[in-house]
Order: C-alpha cells, then sequence, then structure tokens
C-alpha cells in the first residue's frame, strides 16, 4: 500500500485536475456550496441566508446533486412536506445544479477508497459532494463540515465555513 500522496498520484489516486486561473480578492469567487449550509438556511440563520444571497446574485454558487436529494429528502419526511419541498425548491433553484456522471463516479471512487486506506472514511455524500467541487474547479468549498472535506488533500485550503469567507471576503 503507497504511503506517500505522491505514490497515490502516480497510482491514479489523485489526478491531475486542471487548474483554474487564480483570481483576485476582488473578483467573485466561485463557490461550491455544501448540504449543511442548506439547512443553516432553512433554519433562519440570516448570516447564511445573506452569504447565500450575495452568491447566488452573482451567479457564482454552485451546488451538487447529493445535496439536492439531501435537501429534498429531508422537505419530503416532514409533516408539511408541499410547503417544504416548495420552499426547498425555491432556495435551491438560486444555485447552478451540478450533476452526476461517469467521470464524478469515477473521482468519488478513487477519492473514498483513499480515505478508507488512511482509516478516515467520511460519508458517501460528502466525498460525492467534493468529488463535483473537484471537477467544477470551484475556488471555495463552503460548509459548515470543514473537518470532513479537509481529509481530502485536493481541497487543503478550499475549504470555509460561511463565517471565514465573510472574513475573508467581505462583500
Amino acid at each position: 500500500m503507497p504511503t506517500q500522496l505522491s505514490d497515490l498520484s502516480a497510482l491514479g489516486w489523485f489526478p491531475e485536475l486542471p487548474q483554474k486561473k487564480k483570481t483576485t480578492e476582488r473578483e467573485p469567487k466561485t463557490v461550491f456550496v455544501d448540504t449543511s449550509i442548506i439547512v443553516d438556511v432553512d433554519r433562519g440563520k440570516e448570516d447564511v441566508i445573506e452569504l447565500c444571497k450575495r452568491l447566488t446574485g452573482t451567479n457564482s454558487a454552485f451546488i451538487s446533486a447529493i445535496s439536492i436529494s439531501e435537501i429534498l429528502t429531508g422537505s419530503y419526511l416532514r409533516k408539511d412536506y408541499k410547503a417544504a419541498v416548495n420552499k426547498a425548491e425555491k432556495v435551491l433553484s438560486q444555485f447552478r445544479w451540478v450533476t452526476l456522471n461517469g467521470e464524478t463516479a469515477k473521482l468519488i471512487a478513487e477519492l473514498n477508497a483513499y480515505l478508507i486506506s488512511k482509516g478516515q472514511p467520511i460519508e458517501y455524500q460528502d466525498v460525492a459532494i467534493a468529488a463535483s467541487f473537484l471537477l467544477e474547479h470551484c475556488d471555495v468549498m463552503l460548509t459548515e463540515n470543514k473537518e470532513h472535506f479537509e481529509r481530502l488533500p485536493n481541497l487543503k485550503g478550499k475549504v470555509m465555513t460561511p463565517k471565514e469567507f465573510c472574513s475573508e471576503y467581505p462583500s
């Protein structure tokens, strides 16, 4: 079993992903929003709601089909599911949806195998969201679950909480 990250890259576990041009701090960042952020919106966290409005207003906010399915599942499980689904769809429609395909599935498998081999597995949904983020070449992964996503070397330095994002990129 390889022990160095470079060994894993040689095996194709972390393929070289094309690098996106670095933007300046004043340019809008492309941000990939994790499910936890939409949960915060549903819970009425004003700071997160305002941040999401800001990001979706510039068309720079992406969301995975995985997060969409997680949010809609929770909506369908509520007693007031019709209203909950309508509200969720309204919120989710503000983001650029990222679908899954064969390339995503392959990267999910590679990332999942890496985490399992390190004894640091995370939820499958988070691995799928991370793979989608990497393939979209977004600048920032916005999440309340930073520790999970930072287990992946390709995401180190790109994962931020809403508070960190607003501090680094004030409106």
